[in-house]
């Protein structure tokens, strides 16, 4: 796999996710030729090629891209990128939550307390004196009781799993098991291992 310095690895890593257009990467591809001291004259040009007008050609790019990125790396640049979102509790904050609920039940089981603590509680919502049965159907004011509920817990657990992948004790690796499940290493310890928090998502209404 290619060595590339940060910045181009970073630059990469923002098109496979769509945050750097494809006219900006074939603008910075044509006019910065730093790219070419990493890669093999066969890559290089594989990349300069590229017809990125036509269909399909975000596809393919990411084809291109991926062979010279860790995967597993670009794993923990995407969690690290949600999970500092939600740190910020952007507008997008219930819906990362539920995703997080989503990453818990595809195999990332340190996600517990995130997913089924607070995440599951946004996908079911329980809330006094309702008939909802999603977060799009609670008024404005249900939605902001149920965040500030969750607080300070939400913090907590979003920060414990930053330091959990800055220090790598979770250590993804871009692959998936035999059922599509998620794989990494985990290497924290039993005590960090332990569920914090529990959530009842049904109820006699």
């Amino acid at each position: 796999m290619t060595t590339l310095p940060p910045d181009i690895k970073e630059r990469f890593y923002k098109t496979i996710k769509g945050k750097i257009s494809l006219d900006d990467f074939e603008q910075w591809l044509y006019v910065d030729k730093e790219l070419e001291k990493y890669l093999n004259s066969d890559d290089y040009f594989e990349l300069i090629s590229l017809s990125f007008k036509q269909s399909g050609a975000k596809y393919e790019l990411w084809n291109l891209l991926t062979k010279h990125i860790d995967l597993g790396e670009f794993e923990t640049y995407k969690m690290l990128g949600l999970l500092n979102e939600a740190k910020q509790k952007t507008e997008r904050l219930p819906y990362i939550l539920m995703e997080f609920y989503d990453l818990y039940c595809k195999g990332y089981n340190f996600f517990h307390d995130l997913g089924i603590g607070i995440g599951l509680a946004v996908e079911v919502p329980r809330v006094n004196n309702t008939t909802a049965d999603t977060w799009d159907e609670l008024t404005y004011k249900q939605q902001k009781e149920l965040l500030d509920s969750f607080s300070p817990e939400l913090e907590e657990c979003i920060e414990q799993i930053i330091y959990w992948l800055e220090k790598k004790k979770i250590i993804f690796t871009g692959e998936h098991d035999e059922i599509g499940h998620y794989e990494y290493e985990d290497l924290r310890t039993e005590e960090e291992k332990k569920l914090k928090l529990w959530v009842t998502v049904s109820e006699d209404k």
